[in-house]
């Protein structure tokens, strides 16, 4: 008892390690996935930021210059029309505070606000055709910080618009945008910030300037951190780009919110896991035991399913399967039951059962017709097992047409196997290929093994009228029979075309439920009675 606990434990311990593997990998690969989703979105929610932020600085720009084309023809001396032209552009555009005519000599004469006297010296026009900026400047009338956008007109006179540093730094404004470290408009050529909202780095192992097309990277910056920056000149005015950067960590950090939801979801998967895997074992384990208790309570019992010559309808053998008749469940196959028997071994004593109840029960069919067919399925597990051998032996005494179905899946692979087979054929037993055509026995193993019969499955019998792959390979198989000189069983035949069709092949023996059904013995017998040569059977059953 002490050491059955100590396997139980020892059970669950292993199950919530597993079920801890299980779910680490899963959340693992999830948050990974996670994580790199949130890396894209992020970049592209500062790329959309980016690209919003230029939207409006090229927009204005484009307007400005727009106004700068068309002032090729504005009178230069500063009369009332030109004025008022001037201050008319000023109004419509609110980026703009003031605009300001140049001549050829450098003199500002003439502004939106009036006539400049005494004039101004400023800086000759550029004798080149094109927009250009310069500044920030201090405007000697607003006293305020200001950018420049200029050209010089043909006639060498210069038209300049001031834009104010202030609405430059609100359009970068750094606290409407989450995890930026810097905003910035700098020269495309040089990289020194013009208008800037944040700390201004760059990153290390990339030259960014002169910048002539858009950049985006990550990397270490020369402040020390990982950033990611998004760079691109303006259409508008490719000689000021907009530069935007975030540290890495705060960019692509996972949301607290939601690491929490996916670390609640790990420990209940955990917790489930480890439920689910220890009520699988303990239904296992009930398994076993119940198991052990239908072979003592003689729960299990045989059906027959009948081979019949398709071409008189006589009943020829019976393939020998299993049942269990549960207490609670009733009546179970043995695909619920076979795969754990097997697991836990109790296939032995089973089939070992399953040969002595036939013997008893076929006992007075075989009286009558000792050449009746009895076949039984068979594993690598039986015919490795000496006291299934012994039963089988036995068995072969008392039944002259004795066959053993194995599963070329399960049994032909295996090379041990082989001297069983060998040793059993001495008996005058038949060896029988189940489910044929399904796994992979093909001409080696069929020329490797001593193998009497094969039974064609049911999914190419299911094929017969039917325009699909399978409906070719039938043909091959039964082909290929008649070459070996192997018998042949069609399993599963459901329809008279089937039946007809396969007769037409040469294929006479069939399983299936257009004849029966798999029969308990009573009612085998009642089957067996309706034909002459079974007539006293049921008298000498009973």
């Amino acid at each position: 008892m002490a050491k059955k606990g100590k396997r139980a434990l020892n059970k669950q311990i292993k199950n919530v390690f597993y079920a801890w593997l299980a779910c680490s990998f899963v959340f693992g690969v999830i948050s990974s996935l996670l994580y790199i989703q949130k890396q894209q979105s992020s970049k592209q929610h500062l790329q959309h930021i980016a690209h919003k932020i230029q939207f409006e600085l090229n927009s204005q720009i484009h307007v400005v210059d727009q106004f700068l084309l068309e002032a090729e023809t504005i009178q230069t001396a500063c009369n009332s029309s030109t004025l008022k032209l001037l201050r008319q552009q000023v109004f419509k555009n609110p980026a703009v505070s003031e605009i300001g005519i140049v001549n050829s000599s450098g003199l500002l004469a003439c502004n939106s606000f009036g006539a400049v006297v005494p004039a101004i010296q400023t800086t000759e026009p550029i004798k080149v055709a094109g927009l250009r900026y310069h500044g920030p400047i201090i405007s000697d009338y607003l006293e305020m910080s200001a950018f420049v956008l200029a050209r010089t007109r043909t006639d060498g006179y210069e038209i300049n618009v001031l834009l104010p540093s202030a609405w430059l730094r609100g359009s970068l404004n750094l606290a409407q945008y989450s995890y930026l470290d810097f905003v910035a408009l700098v020269d495309s050529l040089t990289g020194v910030p013009i208008i800037l909202q944040g700390q201004y780095s760059l990153p290390l192992d990339t030259s960014l300037f002169p910048l002539l097309e858009e950049y985006k990277g990550s990397g270490l910056f020369d402040d020390g951190r990982n950033k990611y920056i998004f760079a691109k000149p303006l259409p508008a005015l490719p000689q000021i780009s907009l530069l935007v950067a975030s540290n890495n960590t705060d960019l692509f950090k996972l949301d607290t919110q939601l690491l929490i939801v996916i670390a609640i979801f790990y420990t209940l998967s955990w917790l489930m896991l480890c439920i689910l895997l220890n009520y699988y074992d303990k239904t296992q384990m009930g398994l076993k035991s119940q198991l052990r208790r239908a072979i003592s309570q003689h729960e299990l019992f045989n059906v027959y399913q009948p081979l019949i010559d398709a071409t008189t309808r006589d009943v020829v053998g019976v393939e020998v399967l299993i049942r269990w008749l549960h207490p609670v469940e009733g009546e179970l196959s043995p695909a619920l039951f076979i795969p754990e028997a097997e697991r836990s071994g109790a296939i032995v004593q089973i089939s070992i059962a399953q040969i002595k109840q036939a013997l008893r029960e076929l006992a007075p069919i075989l009286v009558i017709n000792p050449l009746f067919k009895v076949s039984f399925n068979v594993n690598g597990q039986l015919l490795s097992n000496s006291g299934y051998l012994g039963i089988l032996h036995l068995a072969s005494q008392e039944i002259q047409n004795l066959t053993i179905e194995l599963t070329e899946r399960d049994v032909l692979s295996q090379s041990e196997v082989k001297n069983s087979l060998e040793n059993i054929k001495t008996w005058g037993v038949e060896v029988a290929i189940d489910d044929f055509g399904t796994g992979y026995s093909g001409l080696h193993y069929l020329q490797s093994f001593s193998i009497d019969l094969l039974k064609i499955d049911q999914s190419f019998v299911a094929s017969i009228g039917l325009d699909n792959l399978q409906s070719p390979v039938l043909n091959a198989m039964i082909d290929m029979a008649g070459n070996l000189n192997k018998k042949l069983i069609a399993e599963g035949v459901e329809t008279q075309t089937q039946a007809n069709y396969l007769i037409a092949h040469g294929v006479t023996i069939h399983q299936g439920w257009l004849y029966e059904k798999a029969l308990k013995i009573d009612s085998l017998f009642e089957l067996l009675s309706d034909h002459s040569q079974f007539s006293s059977v049921q008298r000498k059953a009973g």
